[in-house]
């Protein structure tokens, strides 16, 4: 239960920090995190596009190496096969900083 309220939490502040992040691309719609489980959904509208584009990361990692923080992704699927595909050649185990303003919150996430 306590969980699942620091997840709920987490998720407004991680939305409203991510459509601070791709609002040139489009707006967050949705955000499930489980931090249980290390996992998260979430729901894009993309300029352009007439339907949202749905994104389910199996599990998240998140490191510190060399004073930096770094996240990285496994097992992405989407509602779109073409990016499926572009997910696993580019993001899959791949390491991506992440910006200092942005640790302290993730750090909730560990």
């Amino acid at each position: 239960m306590l969980r699942r309220l620091k997840d709920k939490a987490l998720t407004a502040g991680a939305r409203t920090a991510i459509n601070t992040q791709i609002k040139a691309y489009g707006t967050m719609l949705k955000l499930d995190l489980d931090s249980k489980n290390k996992s998260l959904s979430f729901e894009v509208m993309l300029h352009g596009e007439t339907q949202p584009l749905h994104v389910h990361v199996a599990r998240y990692e998140l490191s510190e190496e060399h004073d930096k923080h770094l996240l990285r992704v496994y097992g992405v699927q989407t509602s779109r096969r073409w990016i499926d595909t572009l997910a696993a050649s580019y993001l899959e185990g791949k390491a991506f900083a992440i910006p200092e303003e942005y640790v302290k919150l993730l750090k909730v996430m560990v």
